[in-house]
């Protein structure tokens, strides 16, 4: 049953009547351009035709059977989690210590709370700015393998944020929301992202993987070629981004740069002689790999756009060398399964994708060859790690929306 269907079902179950709005928000894959995001670089990503949605119906607690004394909620239940996300309105302010905040996947429906009731993003046109959370009651059904580096948790932020912004009559712009969903996750949950997953999700086009300049935040289309399938090969291995040496890889990138006094490693289209000895090795590796995948990014979209599969593949290889050699954020599995895909027939090329260290690879392959790609793949991955992989084969979709639904 697809995600949206069990959203509403998940809703009825939980609230005894029906929902009068469906949100969904899908996952994100990234072709190329890793950990360049938060370099101010260029990535390709694709939103996928995995999402997670979220039933929901404007309501007051007195109505809805709570203490009136309680005051106002956000109500999100989960197929996937028995405790509910519940979050007080108007939230806790945005300098509340982390001791005292929400924890697990609360944690970020409570950030994106926290980040509208500051932002002024909830005013619609004609009212004054810092109009308050509508309180709403969910529930929340997902097709995105958590931790798996498609970008779950940048899901459900976009999915929270259009619902709020949605009742309450306001109608952001794409980036905007972007933004404050990647607030949520770096000043509230603490992981130190980048714009890439927040920007994939919201804006994405069917059809196409999207160009984007991160500096800018200029959102180009690139066309996906007939006949050319985005396999999604999830490892089976998982990582938790915010305790991994993802923070560490961004400093790493943030020294580098204050070395060679640029504002940020995407000011780099070469690194001399000279300015590579101003580096120590480890800040010399990370630099080396962002100046490389940023101009991959290009070439990809280039090659893309020409419907040239064959060089699109060869650039994610590269990008997968310099990501598992000088940026150092691959991982057995990941290494596995590229070489598992790419030497399976009809593959043009592959590459890990997402944070790294674990979660899923990406795959370009010549949609007439999926049976033969997957019969070959499946045992040569397990052979070389004794797990079981799961093929995703993807279609690039449309960004977070929202459905009115009838109402009872």
């Amino acid at each position: 049953m697809p995600a949206a269907a069990r959203a509403v079902r998940a809703f009825v179950a939980a609230h005894g009547r029906e929902p009068t709005l469906l949100v969904r928000s899908p996952a994100r894959v990234n072709l190329i351009g890793e950990h360049t995001d938060y370099n101010d670089g260029l990535c390709l990503p694709v939103a996928i035709d995995r999402e997670l949605c979220i039933a929901l119906r404007r309501t007051d607690d007195v109505a809805a059977g709570a203490d009136p004394a309680a005051g106002a909620h956000l109500r999100l239940v989960s197929e996937q989690d028995p405790t509910p996300a519940v979050i007080e309105l108007p939230p806790p302010p945005a300098d509340t210590p982390p001791s005292a905040r929400a924890t697990g996947w609360t944690r970020y429906v409570q950030g994106v709370a926290v980040q509208l009731a500051a932002s002024g993003q909830l005013a619609a046109s004609g009212q004054p700015a810092g109009a308050d959370l509508v309180p709403w009651q969910g529930a929340l059904a997902s097709d995105i393998p958590l931790g798996a580096g498609l970008s779950s948790s940048a899901a459900l932020e976009l999915a929270v944020a259009v619902a709020c912004t949605h009742l309450a009559g306001s109608v952001p712009a794409p980036t905007e929301l972007a933004r404050l969903a990647q607030r949520a996750e770096n000043a509230w949950v603490g992981a130190a992202t980048g714009l890439l997953d927040q920007l994939a999700c919201v804006g994405g086009i069917a059809g196409h993987a999207l160009r984007i300049d991160c500096r800018t935040l200029t959102v180009t289309p690139v066309p996906l070629p007939a006949g050319l399938a985005v396999v999604v090969i999830d490892t089976g291995s998982r990582r938790e981004l915010v305790t991994s040496a993802y923070a560490d890889r961004r400093a790493e990138c943030e020294r580098a740069a204050r070395a060679l006094g640029v504002p940020a490693l995407r000011d780099l289209d070469a690194l001399s002689a000279d300015a590579a000895s101003r580096l120590d090795p480890v800040a010399l590796r990370r630099a080396r790999f962002v100046i490389a995948e940023n101009a991959r990014v290009d070439a990809v979209a280039e090659a893309l756009t020409r419907g040239d599969a064959e060089a699109a593949g060869r650039l994610l290889l590269a990008g997968h060398r310099g990501i598992r050699d000088d940026f150092e954020v691959s991982g057995p599995e990941l290494d596995a399964a590229v070489a598992a895909a790419y030497a399976a027939p009809g593959c043009f090329g592959a590459r890990m994708t997402g944070g790294g260290f674990a979660g899923c690879a990406v795959a370009l392959v010549d949609r007439a060859r999926l049976e033969a790609f997957t019969e070959t793949f499946e045992p040569a991955y397990f052979a070389r790690t004794g797990r079981e992989a799961v093929l995703h084969v993807c279609s690039a979709v449309a960004g977070t929306s929202v459905t009115v639904l009838p109402d009872e």
